[in-house]
């Protein structure tokens, strides 16, 4: 359990007044939220529970099954055994294609299967790793948010499907009831303070996949040329 998987379940209720009050009455026409809103697509209360749901455990998990698979085709070409004795045109075409699987399969360098396999465990780790990093970033935020003077307004705010009629039903002008405009507000600036984080872990998720761009395309077996036609005569032993 890391500080996500704390801090959420205490925020759930202040992001779903987030979330309500920006689809509800907007947010002022200037504020900085704007334009974070139309580059990430989603409310901010949105993106931390998709956050929250997503854990790194599993992809170290799978990670490491790819490297045990890559260790087995390597064993694996290794365990195939050539005859001796075994001599011809049939055993010289058979080392020729078998050279060439075997390299395909477990031979050195990323243009292999094994290689791609690790490789890819590789990107998982890094993968594993940015979500970390982007849990740990969001949680330090909505903590932050926890604490905020933005936070009493909107929790202080009359609570009802409509801001308007929900204060006038606390008692409009006069009643000490948050505004409309206030909430509004509230919920604006605690909203671009969690999608700035966000806009961040979206940059930084971007550069894992361009570090690994190209890197984990799909292999196509080429098979080496046939070998010459020999004139030996069959010999098993």
């Amino acid at each position: 359990m890391d500080l996500l998987d704390r801090v959420y379940p205490v925020a759930r209720d202040l992001l779903e007044r987030v979330d309500a009050t920006l689809l509800d009455g907007g947010a002022p026409a200037d504020h900085p939220i704007w334009p974070l809103l139309r580059r990430l697509g989603a409310l901010p209360g949105e993106i931390v529970a998709q956050l929250a749901a997503v854990v790194p455990d599993g992809l170290t998990g799978a990670g490491d099954a790819l490297r045990q698979q890559a260790d087995g085709y390597r064993h694996r070409a290794d365990d195939v055994p050539m005859p001796a004795a075994w001599r011809g045109p049939a055993a010289e075409a058979y080392a020729v294609r078998w050279s060439g699987l075997s390299a395909h399969l477990a031979g050195s360098g990323p243009g292999t299967l094994a290689g791609r396999l690790t490789d890819t465990a590789g990107y998982l780790d890094d993968v594993s790793a940015w979500l970390g990093r982007a849990r740990r970033a969001l949680a330090g935020r909505v903590a932050e948010c926890l604490g905020s003077a933005e936070a009493v307004t909107l929790r202080s705010a009359p609570a009802g499907p409509d801001l308007a009629t929900a204060w006038l039903a606390a008692g409009g002008p006069g009643s000490g009831a948050t505004s409309p405009s206030a909430a509004v507000l509230a919920a604006a600036t605690i909203g671009a303070h969690l999608l700035e984080t966000a806009a961040d872990v979206l940059d930084d998720g971007q550069a894992v996949h361009d570090r690994w761009a190209g890197r984990l395309d799909e292999l196509t077996y080429r098979p080496p040329a046939p070998a010459p036609a020999s004139t030996s005569h069959l010999q098993l032993g």
